[in-house]
């Protein structure tokens, strides 16, 4: 058999029967079985087919305790957990002095040579950021013997 014999005929198409075979007539359901038009099935009429449960289906004590206590300790991790990253970020980072003095630029210096002679302890890319903007400077080239105004402590 081919592919198109295959279409043309509908063999594997849902709900269709290749030309010449009927349809079976639909079995025949108990009448217990059988869901009345218009309303909701009653499973009280089929006392030995469908259990269902008639409990009550709230948590218990022991339950709820555990839902509330596991809620507490998720917002106690979460809340040290933003601590936590706060304490890291700030540990360690020195503030960018706010005093300023004027310097000038040794032979062979960089911008980051200066910032660390000028504020050790300090991280030199933020002080080469504050050194640019106080000097209105285009980038970080410098030249030996030009008076900067750099931040101190």
């Amino acid at each position: 058999m081919t592919t198109t014999s295959v279409i043309q005929s509908g063999i594997g198409a849902p709900g269709m029967r290749p030309p010449g075979i009927a349809s079976a007539p639909p079995r025949p359901r108990p009448a217990a079985l059988r869901r009345p038009g218009g309303r909701p099935m009653s499973y009280a009429q089929l006392p030995g087919r469908v259990r269902l449960s008639r409990a009550p289906h709230y948590p218990t004590r022991r339950q709820r305790r555990r839902r509330v206590a596991a809620l507490i300790a998720l917002a106690v991790l979460v809340t040290l957990t933003a601590w936590g990253m706060g304490a890291v970020r700030s540990s360690g980072v020195a503030e960018v002095p706010t005093a300023t003095t004027v310097v000038q630029v040794q032979s062979g210096e960089n911008l980051s040579e200066l910032a660390a002679r000028v504020a050790p302890g300090v991280p030199a890319s933020a002080v080469v950021q504050r050194i640019v903007s106080l000097n209105g400077l285009s980038g970080p080239a410098v030249r030996t013997g030009q008076s900067l105004v750099v931040p101190t402590r």
